[in-house]
């Protein structure tokens, strides 16, 4: 299931920029203390990773027609993660203040119905040209399929960057919380990295 595991690490990837975008945009025009906690939570996945990626000892020899499938089939994880976006930043903007509409005319929640009829049998066709079907042509296949799949993700992570604009303008962290927050976060940051470090350590001691 080495494909379905590649999938991961794109959207992980995907997550991270827009994560990062969504700092900037608060600290830019939103609540600073806001895009603070969100850089110093952001900062613990990434420790996380940094230490994972320096332990690891794996030097297996890869296939290069395997290693081109899974990159391939990974980028569907970066249009699972913009359209995640999307959802959730029209359910803020919608749900939760109720200060914009939507366009879609399918209307909302059912939207998300009509993406998914486009996305789902995409994302289950793809892995069977991938990794189902062992001949070139199919990995010639996948390839267009992949980039429609991508350009219609993109125009959900624009929506979503137009939704996030909502959440800058309305988020904020109470001042009364803002220093108990700040030290819980810096506390995680150095606990879980160190844990994790300690864990990794001795399941492969030198």
């Amino acid at each position: 299931m080495g494909s379905l595991k590649s999938l991961a690490p794109r959207l992980s990837g995907a997550t991270g920029l827009i994560w990062i975008f969504n700092i900037a945009s608060i600290i830019h025009g939103g609540d600073a203390w806001l895009g603070l906690m969100y850089l110093l939570i952001l900062l613990i996945p990434v420790s996380s990773i940094t230490i994972l990626k320096l332990k690891k000892s794996s030097h297996t020899p890869h296939d290069d027609s395997r290693k081109w499938r899974n990159l391939l089939f990974s980028f569907q994880g970066v249009a699972l993660g913009f359209w995640m976006f999307d959802i959730i930043t029209t359910i803020y903007a919608i749900n939760v203040t109720g200060l914009a509409i939507e366009l879609n005319p399918l209307g909302w929640p059912w939207g998300i119905l009509g993406a998914f009829a486009f996305f789902g049998p995409t994302l289950v066709f793809s892995y069977v040209l991938l990794f189902k079907m062992k001949e070139k042509v199919s990995l010639y296949a996948a390839l267009p399929l992949t980039l429609i799949t991508l350009g219609m993700r993109i125009m959900n992570l624009v929506a979503g960057a137009q939704n996030f604009q909502v959440f800058v303008d309305t988020a904020f962290l109470a001042s009364g919380v803002r220093y108990s927050l700040l030290a819980l976060v810096v506390m995680a940051n150095l606990a879980v990295p160190l844990t994790l470090k300690r864990l990794v350590a001795r399941q492969n001691p030198v």
